[in-house]
């Protein structure tokens, strides 16, 4: 009989993991308590690349004239853009449903908690058990949630973060971007590239600051010159906001206003609902991993944004297609982050293979 692999979590690195388990021989059940696609595929990954096509589009408007060209509307029509991030969005998670249904993946939907070291229950939104499952492996693929300071909490109108760039109800004449990763440069670029004046704060670690330090340099200063305001070196600590405008205020009392703030300031893993306690796995927190996403409990894997820094998608894949065969018996190499690609789709774009410290 072949083992019977139960991955938690909708989003990429769980829906990998299920190709994976059933490919190589096992039988895969998904829990997800978003519809298939995840918070990543619905809220972020696609919304913000059909946003960051659109930016890129809107710098080739920018070059017409000195190409001799002379389009008759360069401008953004939001309604537009919209419409087409919910077209690719449906498609793309759409096919993913349908390949999972070809290969035979079950799916549950539901949130997965664990009762005991080798079980868990699902649960529906009152809380109610609507079924027990027993595996000969877990993976835990339950991806990450925002991270947002008290007094810096978003509310979908005058303060937003990338998963209300979809609902975006007007192109803002003004904005402050907080955070200097790979998603807070993405959209100051994007802001920028669509009309809106930017201000882009940045703490002392800089831009992209798991990069090197001269491509995180090289990336702001284009950026300037394209008209984004950095403030660097100082972290935002609070928004104040009222009808009309937000003000975000730094650690050292200055204070930049503008109609809109967008936050992008990191993630944490997703763990604290699944009761990785039951499992022998102790609080909420990530336990240790081996290379193969292995946990102190070797029936569990976790892998992707759930297992931390860097959360990066394809780095997320390519875990859990790694768990899924070490769950089966199958050969597998470990998991090799000198392979990860991380990139920025800004102009100019940036990319890495692997991780390099401060120094470097």
């Amino acid at each position: 009989m072949s083992k019977h692999i139960v991955i938690i979590g909708g989003g990429p690195a769980g829906m990998e993991a299920a190709r994976e388990a059933v490919r190589t021989g096992g039988r895969g059940t998904l829990v997800s308590n978003t519809p298939l696609g995840g918070r990543a595929g619905w809220h972020s990954l696609s919304p913000s690349k059909v946003w960051l096509a659109t930016a890129d589009a809107l710098g080739l408007f920018a070059e017409a004239d000195a190409l001799g060209l002379h389009p008759a509307d360069g401008q953004p029509h939001l309604e537009g853009i919209l419409a087409r991030i919910q077209a690719v969005t449906t498609a793309w998670n759409r096919e993913q449903a349908e390949e999972l249904q070809e290969l035979g993946v079950e799916v549950v939907t539901g949130t997965a908690v664990f009762t005991h070291p080798n079980k868990l229950a699902v649960k529906d939104k009152a809380g109610s058990v609507t079924a027990t499952l027993t595996a000969d492996a877990f993976i835990v693929a339950a991806g990450s949630v925002p991270r947002f300071p008290p007094q810096m909490k978003p509310d979908g109108k005058r303060v937003i973060a990338p998963r209300f760039a979809k609902h975006l109800q007007a192109i803002p004449r003004s904005i402050v971007v907080v955070g200097g990763g790979a998603t807070g440069s993405e959209f100051a670029y994007l802001f920028n590239r669509v009309g809106a004046a930017v201000t882009w704060i940045v703490d002392d670690q800089g831009v992209l600051p798991s990069f090197r330090p001269d491509v995180g340099r090289f990336l702001a200063e284009a950026l300037a010159r394209q008209g984004v305001k950095l403030v660097a070196g100082q972290m935002a600590q609070r928004i104040d906001r009222d009808e009309e405008k937000v003000s975000v205020v730094l650690a050292d009392g200055a204070a930049y206003e503008a109609e809109m703030a967008f936050l992008a300031i990191g993630r944490n893993p997703d763990l604290a609902g699944i009761n990785l306690a039951a499992a022998g796995l102790g609080g909420d927190g990530v336990p240790v991993l081996d290379e193969y996403g292995r946990t102190p409990n070797p029936a569990i894997y976790i892998v992707g944004d759930a297992a931390g820094d860097p959360m990066i998608a394809n780095r997320a894949m390519a875990q859990a297609r790694i768990a899924a065969r070490h769950a089966l018996g199958a050969a597998t190499p470990p998991y090799r982050p000198e392979t990860v690609v991380a990139a920025t789709y800004t102009e100019p774009q940036a990319a890495q293979v692997g991780r390099v410290t401060p120094s470097a």
